[in-house]
């Protein structure tokens, strides 16, 4: 048995001598499936267009999750987003029948211009014409 004062493993778990891959990038088994479906799939564009037209009118609700499965692939997901600044505040905005859209455009800029030292707030309130 080695001396315990002196002894080190020839191997120290979670270290390795290569430095793998980067961050961020693509596995090559991911890389690989990802090129073998999007072969399987050319040319399918037509295919595909009549299935979902076929779904549609047999089963509308199974037409939408289809298309909800497919945008998945097709637009990224949005990630939420928290602004947070040290000089937040509360805007109140009350709205009745009463209230004109002008009186509210009015109100709108009369906050921006409060606001003007401030270039948090300038930036997310916007007055449209």
């Amino acid at each position: 048995m080695p001396n315990p004062d002196n002894y080190t493993p020839k191997r120290v778990f979670g270290h390795h001598n290569g430095t793998g891959r980067k961050k961020g990038s693509i596995a090559k088994s991911t890389k690989i499936t990802r090129e073998i479906i999007a072969h399987a799939l050319s040319g399918q564009e037509v295919n595909i267009m009549d299935a979902l037209e076929k779904l549609s009118s047999k089963n509308p609700e199974a037409y939408i999750n289809a298309i909800a499965k497919l945008l998945n692939y097709a637009v990224p997901k949005l990630q939420s987003t928290e602004i947070k600044s040290e000089n937040s505040r509360k805007i109140e905005i009350n709205l009745d029948d009463n209230v004109s859209i002008d009186e509210l455009k009015l109100k709108m800029e009369s906050l921006k211009n409060e606001g003007d030292d401030d270039d948090d707030l300038a930036d997310y309130v916007e007055v449209n014409e």
